[in-house]
């Protein structure tokens, strides 16, 4: 440094050294000064210092550091409260703490999720220390800023770790707690249940009690849909019924998992988003089906995630007790004759289709006959009042079925007895041990209505049909349970049917011998009795004949 020219410097020893040491001193400042920055200037951590003494506290200087790790240059940060850095995963917890030791003076050391200038999320250690002024107020604040994203990266790797080992051994012990548990459960619950119903609400109360949620619903095949029968808990109460059918699946959990269980015959997992209503993490689709038979599908819904990694073993096997459970009462009820299932099958190519397609009109078949050397069955024409017999032989010989014989030709509803050779559907019908109740027919399509003794028998007959048969097509499938009418309830919905005149007339025929031959009374001393005329008489017996004729054939 070269040394300042002064005049007054040999002018006394004390006034030369007052100089010189005046001049040290202001040097020694200068060089302090100028260390300082540097030294904050080359720092290798981010360093701030904000203005206390201004509203807001905004920065008024920044090192390079602490550009480098945020982008921001001291152009765009000094003037500002570093606030700046924070975004939407800032916590609030250590916000408030620095802000409650500003508030008291005091120093602070805390870890923030900060945004570079770049938008990329990074972990900012931040320590932040009052200066105080000559007063002892604090008139800065100085902050030593570093980013520690990598170490909080290896902290939480290794508490990740830490915590999946945990939650990996926490599920297997629950996954044994509910084998011992769900699985016994249900196993007795299908053992002691004597009906269908019983059973379904016995199956889904054992399974909410171990998950959260559970309801049971039956596979209707004609309109391939899960209709729910039975739930446990706040999930499966506002359920409607599921379409499985492909493509018709919705986008809901439950129902992918429902459609995919009827569709796969395995057990499948869906999670549950946080926009789903359900008050669940997860449901599973259970399939019940024993051989060729599907029953339904369970729907369980479970509040933890390791549902979907632990459970499918468990759910398949209470699928299947469910499922044999199920088929064993099936059994039962077809021995005692309890129930039948009724289904009803379109035939877009059938004899008798192509019959009532031919008249134009409509089929109602009103009974069969067999008196003959093959079976006839009975129909009335509806819509063919001004129809001859050579139209009705004409068109019967082109749909290949013969005409045995019309009766009440002459009126609006004629009947026409018909046979036919016997038809693919038939051998159906009697390899699987079925029984066809009744046709209606329109438009060129004969419906069958169908009952079979089992449901594992006519869900088979149902698939052959439609496999088989073309243009076949499931119209309905219904369980139907069958009612063991006595001889006095049959007596007696006969006797509601008939009006007080037609009974007297009836009794009055039956205890004089009038229905013996040759008669022992005859219809005029009857009519004296009644006090009608013999014309009269004969109204009253034919209605009440008829009406116990329509009593017997309508069972």
């Amino acid at each position: 440094m070269t040394r300042p020219e002064n005049p007054d410097l040999d002018q006394g020893s004390t006034r030369s050294a007052r100089a010189s040491g005046s001049v040290r001193s202001a040097s020694t400042d200068a060089v302090d000064e100028a260390l300082k920055t540097r030294t904050m200037d080359e720092a290798p951590v981010g360093i701030t210092i904000a203005d206390a003494s201004q509203p807001d506290m905004p920065l008024i200087y920044v090192n390079a550091a602490f550009e480098r790790m945020t982008g921001y240059s001291p152009s765009y940060a000094v003037g500002r409260n570093c606030r700046f850095l924070q975004g939407e995963e800032t916590r609030e917890k250590p916000v408030r703490q620095m802000r409650t030791a500003i508030e008291n003076g005091e120093a602070v050391t805390v870890e923030l999720r900060n945004y570079r200038r770049s938008g990329d999320r990074f972990w900012n250690e931040v320590t932040i220390a009052p200066l105080r002024d000559e007063s002892g107020e604090v008139a800065y604040y100085v902050g030593f800023q570093q980013d520690v994203t990598r170490r909080k990266r290896a902290e939480q790797a290794a508490s990740d770790r830490a915590t999946r080992i945990e939650h990996e051994r926490t599920a297997q012990a629950r996954l044994l707690e509910r084998l011992d548990g769900v699985v016994a459960d249900v196993t007795e619950a299908v053992a002691l249940a004597s009906s269908r119903e019983e059973l379904r609400r016995a199956v889904v109360r054992s399974i909410a009690d171990t998950y959260s949620s559970a309801w049971i619903g039956t596979y209707d095949p004609a309109t391939e849909t899960v209709e729910p029968h039975a739930s446990e808990g706040e999930v499966g109460v506002a359920v409607e019924s599921v379409s499985v059918a492909a493509g018709d699946a919705g986008d809901r959990p439950v129902e992918a998992a429902v459609a995919a269980a009827v569709a796969d015959r395995r057990v499948r997992l869906e999670p549950i988003g946080p926009e789903d209503p359900a008050e669940a993490a997860a449901v599973a689709g259970v399939p019940l089906h024993f051989g060729e038979a599907t029953y339904g599908v369970i729907a369980v819904y479970a509040q933890t995630e390791e549902f979907r990694r632990h459970e499918r073993d468990v759910l398949t096997a209470l699928g299947r007790t469910v499922a044999i459970g199920i088929n064993a009462l099936e059994s039962q009820r077809t021995l005692r004759g309890d129930s039948v299932v009724r289904f009803q099958l379109a035939l877009a190519s059938h004899p008798l289709g192509s019959f009532s397609e031919a008249l134009s009109c409509s089929l109602r078949h009103t009974g069969t006959v067999g008196d003959r050397a093959e079976r006839s069955l009975l129909f009335e024409l509806d819509g063919a009042a001004d129809v001859d017999a050579e139209t009705v032989h004409a068109a019967a010989e082109a749909a290949g079925v013969s005409v045995r014989s019309i009766l009440a030709a002459e009126t609006d509803t004629p009947v026409v007895e018909l046979s036919f050779d016997e038809t693919p559907l038939a051998e159906l019908i009697r390899e699987y041990s079925g029984e066809l109740c009744s046709w209606d027919v329109s438009d060129g399509v004969a419906v069958a209505t169908i009952e079979v003794g089992r449901e594992a028998l006519a869900r088979s007959l149902a698939a052959d049909a439609l496999e088989r048969l073309s243009g076949a097509d499931l119209r309905s499938y219904r369980r139907r349970e069958q009612t063991h009418e006595t001889r006095r309830e049959f007596v007696a919905e006969v006797e509601s049917r008939l009006t007080p005149r037609q009974r007297a007339a009836l009794v009055r025929a039956h205890t004089s011998g009038y229905f013996e031959w040759p008669h022992e009374t005859n219809g005029d001393e009857i009519a004296d009795s009644m006090g009608v005329t013999r014309s009269t008489f004969h109204q009253h017996l034919r209605a009440a004949q008829r009406k116990i004729a329509a009593a017997i054939f309508e069972r």
